[in-house]
C-alpha cells in the first residue's frame, strides 16, 4: 500500500511540475513567526503524507517499546527511513534547512532500525527517537507549509 502511496504522490508532483505550476502569490508572513513554505498542491500533499509517516513511525515505535517488541520497533522505523524519502523532484522547492532536517531524520529513522535489529534496548530506541525528535521539533517550530492556491 506504502509503496502504490508514493507512486501516486510522484505522480502528482511529476504532473503539477510538467502542468508549468507557479507561485501565484508571495508568502506572507506567518503570524506566529514561521517561515511560510508556498507549494503546489501535490507537493504540499507530498510533504505532509510523509510527516504523516514519520508520525505514525513514531507512535508505532513508542507502542513497540512499551510492548518490548524489537522486531516490531524495526518494522516501524524502517517505513519512515531513507526509502520514503522526499521525491528529488520536490527538492528544487524547498529551502536547504529543511531539506536537511527531513534527510537527517529519514536517517536517523534508519539508524533506529538498524539498532534495534543490532539486538538495541527499548531503552536505545526510545533515547534515540527522543533526539530524532529533536528535528520534527525544529522543524514544525521554523516552517508552515500552505498550497500556493
Amino acid at each position: 500500500m506504502r509503496s502504490t502511496q508514493s507512486a501516486i504522490s510522484m505522480v502528482m508532483v511529476g504532473l503539477t511540475l510538467a502542468a508549468g505550476c507557479t507561485r501565484t502569490k508571495p508568502p506572507e508572513p506567518s503570524a506566529d513567526g514561521r517561515q511560510t513554505l508556498v507549494l503546489p498542491q501535490a507537493e504540499r500533499d507530498a510533504v505532509l503524507a510523509e510527516m504523516r509517516q514519520m508520525l505514525e513511525s513514531t507512535n508505532g515505535i513508542l507502542h513497540a517499546s512499551v510492548a518490548n517488541d524489537m522486531p516490531a520497533i524495526e518494522k516501524a522505523a524502517r517505513a519512515s527511513g531513507m526509502a520514503m524519502a522526499v521525491d528529488s523532484a520536490l527538492e528544487q522547492h524547498l529551502p536547504a534547512a529543511f531539506l536537511q532536517w527531513g534527510m537527517q531524520t529519514h536517517r536517523s529513522f534508519d539508524q533506529l532500525a538498524d539498532q534495534a535489529a543490532a539486538g538495541g534496548t527499548r531503552e536505545d530506541a526510545i533515547r534515540t527517537l527522543a533526539t530524532l525528535t529533536d528535528n520534527c521539533v525544529a522543524c514544525h517550530r521554523t516552517y508552515r507549509v500552505e498550497t500556493d492556491r
